[in-house]
């Protein structure tokens, strides 16, 4: 075989990438088929949560990440894409109908401050971002079904987020309220964080302060206790992704007291502890500003003047530690849980950032945070002793309680590059919402931002209006939705075929298509993403409740879930201010799309950062320039022309040599096959790489040694153990692997060893 070596045709990456990639695009390849009605009735919501039977074919909606459309694709996304794009091709190959399309985020303050600095408009910015993305996406030969792709920023599709807003709003799930916000007062601006550099504002550089104004807030907290509960019925996610919402969950489990007012007859105030065990040790009572009672305990002009500082004056951006937080003493005291003292009464911000929008006691002895505040209070600490609750027969009898530091928070940002709120304010009837009929209200496409004020707030042509309800002169709302906002639908224009997008919403959310393919099997996301996972399952739950993906009964976007973590270089995250990006062109040109993918699966499991090497690339091409030559050779000689075994003396046989083949076949094919179908790509490539060894040195190298020359029998079996890499081998390097298998077709089939996808599929 190592004659015929100089004969054989280099690996040729970029012609045989782009010519397979050119190949699917022309026949577009990856469509999803249309469901219908039937897929409708025996699709994923007929399933639930539960993984669907074993039934061929399956309706499979992988869903990938939306990226934002930053300019250029990075590792992280080469990471995220290269598992989903691997389990979607696994997905298809046994038999599944698959969906793996996925949508640009395009609003939001990245594109925004991108466009400031390529002084363009934003939407031109979009359009080129996107553009480029795409471009690059589709050179690394990610099987994604473009036809289905949107950008979240286009009229047509950030309608939906009015849509959402609306239907949210007429449940009571947005409302109005305060937040805090970074704002700058010498840009009169509010900031994101990403705006925020050590205190000072990006632009001016002056100090930055937090804010209280008026905001529209999304009610999560209307179901927080329901995507806890149902937590447990996730039985497809894997660890990292459940633990994300347990982590933007903050379930906090204690007790609860009911404590009298000590000068006012019949007030009392809930308190909360997750210090059930030490009531006695209790020192102050501690109430948010959100609390929804708290009114009541704003007594005097002087509390109800520092209440509304804090709100609407602001404080130092970095007094957000427990001595720096504002306090401020309502005056008032409660009755002590046990005995018979009193517990004066503070409102500071720490409770919502540590418990929520409640009350709670502050226990000195066993909070770091409770000692200090207790210490600006000058307050005499009572003891505590270990174990020592509320007495038995205490007045004031503790119950078990929980709490949850996810909470309700703002959806609308004073910035230009959003989704209009659709919303307007008339002096004689208030705050009148759109009707869904004169959505999209659309952004002014002619104001240019430069990241200071709000460009709609200064554009009269926009904000004048007339009133909706009496025709009255009206001033629309000037700040835009949040991107956050936008991405809680972001998971099901994908499953909408192109032309029905311009369908209203009801009959959108109505469609069979959507039946088949949600939940989805699979969400493949970064490990940030927890927040966004957690308030989509909130907004399915409201979307269900309200009628519009009713048969969604848990409430579940996901049945299945992945989080991957980051990919770094020299232990740090990959940055260009520190200068150690990778650039996954440069890697594309220079040793292939295959060799890029299978390295970033290959250097570690999804749940471990990817600590970046220029080793994993080159080991990874290694072994499939070797594979190439390797299986070329076995290629080019037809079993037919060799000589059979049969017959020959005992001590040349190969026999046993060709069992243990078959065992080593089977074995691999059976982990490589259960590692993809957890998205352990990283097992299943590695499981890959020693089949192959296997079969080159413990099959074919003792053969050779055995009797210098192979027989037919042992090629047979050689071609045929091949036969079942590549297939296996596909998902992951699917340019590679189908050249070669489109090269061998001949050979296989002369020696009727043409690969069973069959049994492939059996053993999935």
């Amino acid at each position: 075989m190592q004659s015929a070596a100089n004969k054989l045709p280099p690996y040729d990456h970029q012609r045989i990438e782009t010519a397979l990639q050119e190949r699917w695009e022309r026949e577009r390849a990856f469509l999803a088929p249309l469901a219908g009605a039937e897929g409708a009735a025996e699709g994923a919501a007929a399933a639930g949560l539960s993984p669907q039977p074993l039934a061929r074919p399956r309706w499979i909606y992988i869903k990938a990440s939306a990226p934002f459309t930053s300019g250029n694709i990075h590792m992280g996304h080469v990471r995220s894409y290269a598992i989903g794009d691997a389990y979607a091709r696994y997905c298809r190959a046994r038999g599944d109908n698959v969906l793996f399309a996925f949508g640009y985020d395009s609003f939001g303050l990245p594109a925004e401050l991108g466009a400031i600095a390529a002084g363009v408009h934003p939407s031109a910015w979009v359009a080129r971002c996107a553009q480029r993305m795409t471009g690059q996406l589709k050179r690394l030969g990610f099987s994604f079904n473009w036809d289905r792709s949107f950008v979240s920023s286009d009229p047509s599709m950030y309608r939906w987020s009015q849509w959402l807003f609306l239907t949210l709003l007429e449940r009571g799930l947005i409302y109005r309220g305060t937040g805090s916000v970074d704002f700058c007062p010498s840009c009169n601006t509010t900031l994101a964080s990403i705006q925020v550099e050590d205190g000072h504002c990006w632009r001016c550089h002056g100090p930055v302060i937090l804010l209280e104004r008026p905001q529209w807030l999304l009610r999560i907290s209307a179901y927080v206790p329901e995507n806890d509960a149902r937590a447990a019925e996730l039985s497809l996610w894997e660890e990292t992704a459940l633990g994300s919402q347990r982590e933007v969950l903050g379930r906090l489990e204690g007790v609860e007291v009911d404590l009298p007012d000590a000068h006012r007859e019949g007030f009392t105030l809930t308190a909360f502890t997750p210090h059930g065990d030490a009531l006695a040790a209790a020192a102050f009572v501690a109430i948010s500003p959100r609390h929804p009672e708290l009114e009541r305990w704003v007594a005097d002009e002087r509390v109800a003047g520092a209440l509304e500082e804090l709100r609407l004056g602001g404080f130092a951006r970095s007094a957000r530690d427990a001595r720096a937080v504002p306090l401020i003493d309502t005056g008032l005291a409660v009755r002590a849980p046990v005995g018979s003292g009193r517990l004066p009464v503070v409102i500071s911000p720490l409770v919502d950032q540590r418990f929520g929008p409640t009350a709670v006691l502050g226990i000195p002895a066993c909070d770091r945070t409770d000692g200090v505040i207790a210490e600006r209070l000058q307050l005499a600490l009572p003891e505590h002793q270990e174990g020592a609750g509320a007495p038995a027969g205490s007045a004031i009898e503790p119950r078990a309680a929980v709490r949850y530091r996810a909470r309700d928070f703002s959806i609308s940002r004073q910035r230009y590059w959003g989704t209009p709120i659709p919303i307007v304010y008339c002096e004689r009837c208030g705050t009148v919402p759109l009707s869904a009929s004169e959505l999209p209200l659309e952004l002014p496409a002619e104001l240019q931002p430069t990241g200071a004020e709000n460009p709609l707030a200064s554009a009269p042509s926009f904000y004048e209006t007339d009133c909706p309800r009496c025709q009255g002169p009206a001033r629309r709302e000037t700040d835009t939705l949040d991107c956050h906002f936008d991405a809680l639908w972001l998971w099901i224009p994908a499953c909408v075929p192109p032309e029905c997008r311009e369908l209203p919403l009801e009959q959108i959310l109505a469609l069979d298509e959507l039946r088949a393919w949600l939940p989805s099997e699979r969400l493949v996301a970064g490990s940030d993403s927890g927040n966004f996972m957690f308030d989509q399952r909130i907004v399915t739950k409201a979307l269900r409740d309200s009628g519009h993906l009713g048969f969604l009964s848990a409430g579940e976007p996901f049945a299945g879930a992945l989080m991957h973590e980051m990919v770094i270089r020299d232990g740090r995250k990959m940055s260009k201010h520190l200068g150690n990006v990778v650039e996954p062109d440069e890697l594309v040109a220079e040793v292939g799309a295959d060799t890029l993918r299978l390295a970033v699966l290959w250097a570690a499991r999804p749940q471990r950062s990817l600590n970046w090497t220029e080793s994993a690339v080159a080991h990874c091409n290694r072994f499939l320039r070797n594979l190439w030559s390797f299986s070329l050779e076995a290629f080019a000689t037809p079993p037919a022309e060799l000589q059979s075994a049969l017959g020959e003396p005992p001590k040349l046989a190969t026999d046993h040599l060709r069992r243990k083949l078959q065992r080593w076949c089977e074995t691999a094919q059976a982990r490589i096959l259960a590692a993809t179908a957890e998205l352990e790509m990283h097992t299943a490539v590695r499981e890959l790489m020693r089949f192959e060894e296997r079969i080159r040195k413990s099959f074919l190298a003792p053969v050779i040694k055995k009797r210098g020359e192979l027989r037919r029998e042992d090629q047979e079996a050689l071609l045929a153990a091949l036969a079942l890499l590549l297939e296996l081998l596909e998902p992951f390097a699917p340019h590679f692997a189908t050249e070669l298998k489109q090269r061998g077709a001949a050979v296989l089939e002369q020696a009727q060893l043409a690969p069973d996808s069959d049994a492939v599929v059996e053993s999935a």
